[in-house]
């Protein structure tokens, strides 16, 4: 008798064993918690949810589409190339996997007022600055965030050898950061003119020597961009730089360019900048900075080194690392710009980061942070072009007209 009771208990687990099976295939397929979904996580494509919205996802190695945050987006954390979603609550491409993707935080990430939602405190002994972080929404909320020792403040006395304190009250972090344009990032413009746009994609825009274009358009902010360039003999296509900038929002034009020099000295200024047509000097010493507060909204010009690097914010609309930088001549024979020897041309390296894009952002640059675009440039080769001349170049450098421009002030006549 008790070894036919140990068969029946050996069956009524092995039954058990079933039936849990069952109950955890049915999940992976359902979703578990609070969602519905498909899952597998083996080395085939396939769906799954781990969320708290509804979503596909894939963590084998295959390529899928994925979401694990708080919003609805398509991410990739496999080993192969993909598109992702790095946002926990809004829209935008990221790529995990060891291949190439795209990255985009164009919901409430790094672009988040609340990033830099905090009040300054008085520094401590050491000289380390004090953040107070107001943001509501996050768990950074009432918290003091303090400069690390190794960057004490956010504007270093020496931009060229110290790094300055970067305070993030989204991500409730302080750190380290060089205050100059990273043409490898996120938002950069740099070169003969290369970009990397908002969804981390390099892309090549040649636009015209002469000609003016729509980088950024959109409701309440407009970025055009006057090219310099120079077309060698036997060449079809112009080599070109952008030498100024034409920042437009509410009623205010903010342009940024380079001078023109025959001969480059690192000690000079060929920076050059005006608000509203007027030239205003930023300060080499002190502060090292140029203010204005129009209606609420402050503009800060400062400087980031001594000569020839600065950095713009406009609250609430934007950041630009901007940097003014010759061609020099190695540059010129291994590229064979065949340029003339009374001109360096000196042009810009730029880095933008935004505030509050709207989803129907559009420009050269701009329209690579809305949520659904997917670049059309051809990739693994070594200057992907985008196209796109047609649609933004605009009359002038402060005509805010053009075929897809979305701002809506009225132009300016003026030239720079």
């Amino acid at each position: 008798m008790a070894a036919e009771r140990k068969s029946y208990v050996l069956l009524a687990l092995f039954v058990l064993l079933i039936c849990t099976e069952a109950v955890l295939v049915h999940g992976a397929a359902g979703g578990n918690g609070n969602n519905n979904g498909n899952g597998n996580n083996g080395n085939n494509n396939g769906n799954g949810n781990e969320g708290n919205n509804n979503g596909n996802g894939n963590n084998g190695n295959g390529n899928g589409n994925g979401n694990g945050g708080n919003g609805n987006g398509n991410g990739n954390n496999d080993k192969d190339n993909g598109n992702g979603n790095g946002n926990n609550t809004g829209n935008g491409n990221g790529n995990n996997g060891n291949g190439n993707g795209n990255g985009n935080g164009k919901g409430k990430g790094d672009d988040d007022p609340e990033t830099t939602n905090y009040d300054d405190l008085s520094p401590l002994a050491s000289g380390q600055e004090r953040s107070f972080c107001k943001g509501k929404g996050g768990s950074c909320y009432f918290k003091t965030l303090v400069c690390p020792s190794e960057c004490p403040g956010k504007k270093p006395k020496k931009n060229k050898k110290n790094k300055g304190c970067f305070v993030d009250c989204k991500k409730c972090e302080a750190t380290c950061k060089w205050r100059k344009p990273n043409c490898d990032g996120y938002g950069s413009l740099c070169y003969d003119p290369r970009f990397v746009g908002g969804d981390g994609v390099m892309f090549y825009f040649h636009g015209a020597k002469g000609g003016n274009f729509a980088i950024v358009s959109d409701e309440n902010l407009q970025i055009n961009a006057h090219f310099i360039g120079t077309r060698p003999q036997g060449r079809t296509r112009d080599y070109t730089w952008v030498q100024a900038l034409a920042v437009m929002f509410d009623s205010h034009t903010l342009v940024i360019s380079a001078n023109r020099v025959s001969k480059w000295d690192d000690n000079s200024d060929a920076l050059s900048i005006r608000w509203d047509g007027e030239t205003i000097e930023i300060p080499a010493d002190g502060d090292a900075e140029w203010r204005t507060n129009s209606k609420g909204r402050k503009v800060v010009v400062e400087r980031t080194d001594d000569t020839n690097n600065v950095r713009v914010t406009v609250s609430r609309l934007l950041a630009m690392d901007i940097k003014v930088r010759p061609i020099g001549k190695e540059e010129n024979r291994v590229h064979n710009y065949q340029l003339p020897e009374n001109d360096a041309f000196a042009h810009l390296e730029t880095q933008f980061k935004f505030t509050n894009l709207s989803d129907l952002v559009e420009g050269v640059l701009g329209k690579t942070y809305r949520p659904d675009y997917v670049s059309p440039v051809k990739r693994g080769v070594p200057m992907p072009m985008m196209g796109g001349e047609d649609k933004y170049q605009t009359l002038s450098m402060f005509s805010t007209l053009c075929k897809s421009c979305r701002f809506q002030r009225s132009s300016l006549v003026a030239s720079i």
